[in-house]
C-alpha cells in the first residue's frame, strides 16, 4: 500500500492556492490567472476544484457555502447562447463540465441551452452522431459526442424518448470485435488499425461509458472491451504518458472498472494485474511529490484528472493506495469528466 495522504495534504493546499480571494468561491485554471484577477475568464478552474473537493470528500456542507459556489459557476454561462466559457477545449466539453460540476451542488445552468437547440431534437441526434470524425479523431470527438448528452440532460432540456434514441444509436453502432466505438472505425476484419491508434478509440469509449452508467445501460460488449484493453496492454503497445498529471489513468481504469462491473468480474485478476502495470510509476510519482514539496501545482485541469484516476484505482483495487478518506469517483454520481 502506498501511503498518498502528503500528496492529497498538497493538493488540498494547491486549491488554496489558486482561490481568487479568501472569500470568493471562484477559482483560477491556472495560478498565472491571479496576477490578472480576472474571474470571468475560464470556467474550467472552479469546475475543477469542485470535482477535486467532491473527490476527497470534502465538499461544503451549508447551504448558504454551495449557493456561492453556484453562483461562481453560474457567471461563466452565456445569455445570449448558454453556453459556458472554458478555454481549451470546444465549447459541448466546457459547458458539460460546467453542468456537471453544478450538479455536485444541485444546481442548474441560469440560462437555455440556445447553442444547441436543434440537437434537442430526438431526430437530429443520430445525424449528429454520424457527423463525428470516428476513425481519425475518435478522442478527441467523443468529446462533442458524449458531451452533448451531458449538456442536454443535466440542463433538462431533453426528455426519456431523446434519451433512448442517443442509447439506440450507441446499441447499434458499437463495435462487436473490440466492444469500442464506432463500428467499423477501429480495427479491420485481420486486426489491423482502421487509422487512429487503439488507445484513442478507448478514450473515446470511455466517454460514451459513464453515459450508460448513468442511465444504468448495458455495455453491448463488455468482454469484447475487457479482451481488448488487455490485448493491448499485455502486448506491450499500450504508451504510457510521461507526465504525470493528465486524464490517460482515469479513461483507461474507469473503462476497465466499468466493463468489469457489468461481465460477472470477467477477467478480474488479468484486469487488476493490467491496472497495476499502467499505475505503478504514476502512483510512485504522486507519493514523491507529496513528500518533497508543499508547493501548489499549477494546473488544476490536469490535476483533476490525476485526482480522479486515483478514485478509480482505488475502487478497482482496494487496499492499493492509502488515503484519509475513501476517494469518491465522481462519476459513479454523473455523467461527464
Amino acid at each position: 500500500m502506498t501511503d498518498l495522504r502528503p500528496f492529497i495534504a498538497r493538493v488540498m493546499k494547491t486549491l488554496e492556492a489558486h482561490r481568487f480571494h479568501e472569500e470568493s468561491r471562484a477559482y483560477a485554471r491556472h495560478l498565472a490567472q491571479l496576477e490578472q484577477g480576472n474571474t470571468n475568464e475560464d470556467v474550467y478552474g472552479t469546475a475543477d476544484a469542485a470535482i477535486i473537493l467532491y473527490t476527497l470528500s470534502a465538499m461544503p456542507q451549508h447551504p448558504a457555502e454551495e449557493k456561492l459556489w453556484i453562483a461562481a459557476l453560474q457567471q461563466h454561462q452565456s445569455e445570449n447562447t448558454g453556453v459556458f466559457a472554458g478555454q481549451g477545449h470546444n465549447e459541448i466539453h466546457s459547458t458539460a463540465f460546467a453542468l456537471s460540476a453544478l450538479e455536485l451542488f444541485d444546481g442548474k445552468a441560469r440560462f437555455p441551452l440556445v447553442q444547441f437547440k436543434e440537437l434537442m431534437d430526438k431526430e437530429q441526434i443520430a445525424p449528429f452522431l454520424e457527423s463525428l470524425e470516428w476513425r481519425d479523431q475518435p478522442w478527441g470527438e467523443s468529446l462533442k459526442g458524449a458531451g452533448i448528452y451531458a449538456c442536454l440532460v443535466l440542463s433538462e432540456s431533453v426528455d426519456e424518448a431523446w434519451e433512448r434514441e442517443y442509447f439506440d444509436w450507441l446499441l447499434q453502432n458499437a463495435d462487436p470485435l473490440t466492444g469500442l466505438w464506432r463500428k467499423g472505425c477501429v480495427k479491420q476484419a485481420d486486426g489491423s488499425p482502421v487509422n487512429a491508434p487503439l488507445f484513442h478509440h478507448i478514450a473515446g469509449s470511455f466517454h460514451y461509458l459513464f453515459n450508460l452508467a448513468h442511465r444504468k445501460e448495458q455495455i453491448p460488449y463488455p468482454e469484447r472491451v475487457i479482451d481488448t484493453c488487455l490485448e493491448l496492454y499485455q502486448s506491450g503497445e499500450l504508451e504510457l504518458p510521461e507526465e504525470v498529471f493528465s486524464y490517460f489513468h482515469i479513461d483507461w481504469v474507469y473503462t476497465i472498472l466499468c466493463c468489469l462491473k457489468q461481465s460477472d468480474s470477467y477477467r478480474s485478476e488479468e484486469c487488476k494485474a493490467a491496472v497495476k502495470g499502467t499505475s505503478q510509476r504514476f502512483i510512485e510519482k504522486l507519493a514523491q511529490l507529496g513528500a518533497e514539496s508543499d508547493e501548489p501545482f499549477d494546473d488544476l485541469h490536469s490535476l483533476c484528472g490525476a485526482v480522479c484516476s486515483l478514485a478509480a484505482i482505488q475502487q478497482l483495487i482496494p487496499g492499493y493506495i492509502q488515503t484519509a478518506e475513501p476517494l469518491q469517483l465522481v462519476l459513479d454520481r454523473r455523467p461527464f469528466i
